[in-house]
Parts: C-alpha cells; structure tokens; sequence
C-alpha cells in the first residue's frame, strides 16, 4: 500500500510551522527548546492562537533550517533552499538520483522560460 504523501499546507502559518517541524521528526518540547521558547507558545502558534514576533520568526527558521519566507509560501511555491543543499551536498556526484532529476528538470524549465539562458 502506498502511503500518501503530506504537501505542505497553504496560507496557515501554524500547519505550515507544524508542517515543517514535523517533516524534520522534532517534537514540540525538541522544537521550542530549539527555538528558545516555551512548548505552549509553539502550540498556541500552531494552532493559530497566537501571532510569533518577528524575532521568534527569526528563530524558528533558524532551527527549522529555513529561510523566514518559507514559513509564508504558499503551495503553489517551491522554494529551493540552495544553500542548504549546498551544506548537504558538497557537489552535485552527492545528489540522490531524484534530486538531481528534480533539479534538472527544474533548470531546463527556467531555460524554457527564459529566467535562464
């Protein structure tokens, strides 16, 4: 049986931010203690109750390991976090076969469309 695969929630901060924590296998408690804030506040900001400061912003993606927009993309935006996979892998023999087939495919559409040349 195939599992289906989760997609990122669109427009909500907090199941995008649960989103995110969850896919990296952190807790709550693992994650606020990253974060440097108490696991109630990241319930309540998953659960829309409430609203991080910009400097709570700031440290989530840090811990999260992501840019602050990520944690506002919509689905229909993909950001590819270069330099995080530049971190993870150090040159393109490390790549996984998907990946680099993803990022191929990614470079020739921007060629398409003439973002590349």
């Amino acid at each position: 049986m195939k599992t289906k695969k989760k997609t990122p929630p669109a427009y909500n901060l907090g199941e995008r931010l649960k989103y995110l924590r969850e896919s990296r296998n952190l807790s709550s408690k693992n994650f606020a203690k990253l974060v440097g804030v108490s696991p109630s506040t990241i319930t309540q900001i998953e659960h829309e109750q409430k609203e991080p400061s910009l400097e709570t912003l700031r440290k989530i993606a840090k811990a999260l390991d992501v840019d602050v927009a990520t944690l506002f993309a919509s689905k229909d935006v993909h950001i590819f976090d270069l330099p995080r996979l530049r971190r993870k892998y150090k040159d393109v023999d490390a790549l996984t076969p998907n990946l680099y087939t993803a990022l191929g495919k990614v470079i020739q559409y921007a060629k398409d469309i003439g973002f590349l040349k």
